[in-house]
């Protein structure tokens, strides 16, 4: 099973919205995933209809339990792990840090992790998802400034972390980056300029997730945008990116019978 993280080093980009969505996306396609708050600010566990309460998430990465004990359900019955303020004093030494890493990596040998960070990339916890993951999702809007802290960062990261011989050894720190366009609309001059940019960068997007009032709306009533409005654009532009996930899943177990 792999470990998937939402992240990015721009706040304000739809993670948790993204991170909900493709959860529900892939039960569709039967995956089973349990999703991870490791965002301080519990947006993720609130949008979900849950209270940020306890220390589930932190217990999660410090090993005081398992992930089944920990986890609760969201209003669409998904497993969910809720993240809390508490996230926010956990220790930045460089051996609890491996810690959570490689506790986060053992846990999704055996069960799909979903996981949604905090904004940027500076907290622990975000940082230790990162250097576990087999996925890593970054969600980012066509306008130059959001472009410019986005992607960018979580690649200047990754290289730290393989510019790093022990951290080479202990994990293979080689994720899938998958970059989701949201909000797009590409009528609009400014989106077709910035992704033409991107595609001269290399970089592809493996989704479209277009506005939609049904994004907002969700959260008032603790449903992933997928369950709440299954026909809409935005949940086929998270269809898309599940999809794209268990195509690769196959790939990789085709790969290893194979061999």
């Amino acid at each position: 099973m792999p470990l998937i993280v939402v992240a990015s080093g721009k706040g304000g980009v739809t993670k948790t919205t993204t991170a909900y969505a493709l959860g529900s996306a892939l039960r569709e396609l039967d995956a089973m995933p349990i999703l991870v708050d490791l965002d301080p600010g519990a947006s993720l566990t609130e949008n979900a209809g849950l209270i940020a309460d306890g220390t589930h998430a932190r217990d999660l990465l410090e090993g005081r339990e398992n992930v089944e004990a920990l986890s609760g359900a969201t209003v669409d019955g998904l497993p969910i792990v809720p993240g809390t303020v508490d996230l926010l004093n956990l220790s930045n030494d460089r051996a609890d840090l491996l810690g959570y890493a490689q506790r986060l990596y053992d846990v999704s040998r055996e069960r799909l992790l979903v996981i949604d960070t905090a904004q940027g990339l500076a907290l622990a916890a975000t940082r230790a998802a990162l250097l576990a993951a087999d996925y890593i999702v970054v969600p980012m809007q066509a306008e130059p400034a959001v472009i410019k802290r986005s992607y960018p960062d979580v690649l200047a990261l990754l290289r730290v972390f393989l510019a790093d011989p022990e951290l080479r050894a202990r994990f293979p720190i080689n994720p899938e980056l998958l970059f989701v366009l949201t909000k797009c609309n590409t009528r609009l001059g400014l989106t077709r300029h910035e992704l033409e940019r991107l595609a001269k960068d290399g970089v592809q997007v493996a989704a479209y997730v277009p506005a939609g009032v049904a994004a907002a709306e969700c959260c008032l009533t603790g449903q992933s945008v997928v369950d709440y409005a299954p026909r809409s654009p935005v949940s086929a532009g998270y269809r898309d990116l599940a999809r794209t996930i268990v195509a690769s899943l196959n790939r990789a177990k085709l790969s290893l019978a194979a061999s």
